[in-house]
């Protein structure tokens, strides 16, 4: 696509005002061309029982983040809701398309039929297997900086949370005031700083980028998950979000502050749209992407 310059425009990174015909700010280098409005530049999804909000954020010239939702009636999992959120790796080429793929494939998975001998954490190993599948097969093996994104999953199933991840985007639990289970996160970042408090990566090494993920899916990647669950015994939701928010709102009791109160008002579209409202007040620096996934109070037995 070609754009055309303003002859005058404010940088919409730093605001220095542009030299007439110049592509790219002297100050930030940020892309002065007029953007068309990309759909993915701000996505909302509502199921029932679960939405999502993404954003591209202020900075970021694409959003390379994607999302799934959905929900099963089977006949084994009358009660699934399932949520998908990937991160695509900036540092690769067309990650959008490794993240849009993988979470495709990957809630195709957790809706499917798995048969009655599998359970809840067979079944989130497995979305994640086939949204690394997706995402390897956009790209020859060899090519260089293929197509790569993190992925987060989670399924509600008959109460109980089950969530399996790679890369750094994260799950938490957010529990309403006064649950059993108080807000908390639920994963662990596949960072270089991780694996060097682990005794797995040389500190010094991860001292170089200690955000530098260590697992991903696409190409190369190591996209083996780990898997977490929960049963909470209170109200509350499950969150999925990309760094877009959690590194603005890393704690899980202040994301449930914001969250909370717009789910119990309006529920989880409006839930989802404050976190994501939030991250970009705080800066809007990196692609904003949230599921929540609503756990109602558990029924008492008769």
């Amino acid at each position: 696509m070609t754009a055309a310059v303003p002859t005058t425009t404010a940088c919409p990174r730093c605001a220095t005002e542009a030299v007439a015909g110049d592509r790219f700010c002297e100050v930030c280098g940020a892309d002065l061309a007029v953007r068309r409005a990309d759909p993915a530049d701000h996505v909302e999804i509502t199921v029932d029982g679960a939405a999502a909000v993404g954003n591209r954020g202020h900075v970021r010239a694409r959003n390379e983040d994607a999302v799934a939702l959905g929900r099963t009636d089977g006949a084994r999992v009358p009660d699934r809701v399932a949520a998908v959120v990937c991160d695509g790796v900036s540092s690769t080429r067309s990650s959008q398309l490794a993240a849009r793929a993988a979470a495709d494939a990957a809630l195709d998975a957790l809706l499917g039929d798995h048969g009655d001998e599998h359970g809840d954490e067979h079944d989130v190993r497995s979305a994640v297997a086939a949204g690394a599948a997706a995402a390897a097969a956009l790209a020859p093996r060899g090519t260089p900086a293929p197509p790569s994104c993190t992925l987060v999953c989670g399924v509600r199933d008959s109460g109980v949370l089950t969530v399996a991840w790679v890369g750094d985007s994260r799950a938490y639990w957010l529990g309403e005031p006064g649950a059993a289970e108080p807000s908390m996160l639920l994963t662990a970042d596949h960072t270089a700083a991780a694996a060097a408090a682990a005794g797995t990566l040389d500190p010094a090494i991860a001292a170089a980028r200690p955000d530098a993920i260590t697992r991903w899916l696409g190409g190369d990647g190591d996209a083996e998950p780990d898997v977490a669950a929960l049963t909470p015994a209170g109200p509350g939701a499950l969150l999925l979000c990309t760094d877009g928010l959690w590194k603005y709102l890393p704690d899980a009791a202040a994301l449930a502050a914001v969250a909370l109160p717009a789910l119990d008002l309006a529920g989880p579209r409006a839930a989802a749209s404050a976190l994501v409202a939030a991250a970009l007040a705080a800066g809007g620096g990196d692609n904003v992407t949230v599921a929540v996934v609503p756990v109602p109070p558990r029924q008492e037995e008769p």
